[in-house]
Order: structure tokens, then sequence, then C-alpha cells
């Protein structure tokens, strides 16, 4: 069984939370789930979220928080996600991995085909933040 350690941002804008649907050629294609991605090697979590937004979205993360982990058994791999909340952040968020960006409220990510990963940590998100 494949371990994948990955960190996600939840990131807000007044009412709405940016999810990003998973592009064709990737596993788990058209699924929309929270960006973020995996965590390298002797990096750590707070690292890793900083890179991989700067990577597939071109923001830097200015601060952040820890909500939680959370894990999460496909049927070829676990997954281990460490859920941040970005509190502040510069610049736009933009696709750089060819991903379809979309800014959505809580009701209307509800009605998305997100990431069977992401449904189990959707209620608990959304009461934290």
């Amino acid at each position: 069984m494949i371990f994948v350690y990955a960190v996600v941002g939840i990131i807000k804008r007044e009412s709405k939370v940016l999810v990003g649907q998973r592009p064709e050629g990737k596993p788990y294609s058209g699924f929309w789930e929270f960006p973020g991605g995996k965590v390298e090697e002797n990096e750590c979590g707070r690292n890793a979220l900083s890179r991989e937004l700067d990577e597939e979205l071109g923001i830097e993360v200015i601060s952040s928080q820890h909500l939680f982990n959370h894990r999460y058994s496909y049927p070829d791999k676990i997954v281990q996600l460490e859920i941040w909340q970005v509190t502040q952040f510069s610049g736009e968020a933009h696709s750089k991995e060819n991903q379809i960006l979309r800014w959505v409220t809580w009701p209307e990510m509800l009605e998305l085909p997100l990431l069977e990963g992401n449904w189990s940590i959707v209620d608990k998100i959304r009461q934290m933040c």
C-alpha cells in the first residue's frame, strides 16, 4: 500500500473558499479538491503548504494556521493530510498546473463532485473557519 503525506490549504475570500478541479491526465481527474500537495522529505507542513500554493496558484502564504490532521484510505493508497487555514496571502490565485479554479460558497461546494478524501473533512472545516 502506498502512503502519501500531503498538505491542504483552506483559502477564504469573503464568504467563498477556493477549490480546484484535478486536470485530465492526473489520477482522479475531474474531481474537485482543496489546493495543496505532497510534503517532500525533510519538509515541514507549513513549508510544504507555502511551496505547493506558490507552485499551483502563484500566491505567497504570509500566515497560516494548522487546523487538524486527517487520514483517508483510497483503494490504492493511504493519504495523511495536514489541513491548514491560510489566514493571509499575497497575489491573486491563478492556475499554474492546468487546473480549473473556482471560488465557491459552502453550499456551492457541496454540489461539486469532491474528491472522496475531502468529503469527510468539509463539515469540520466549515465549522472551524
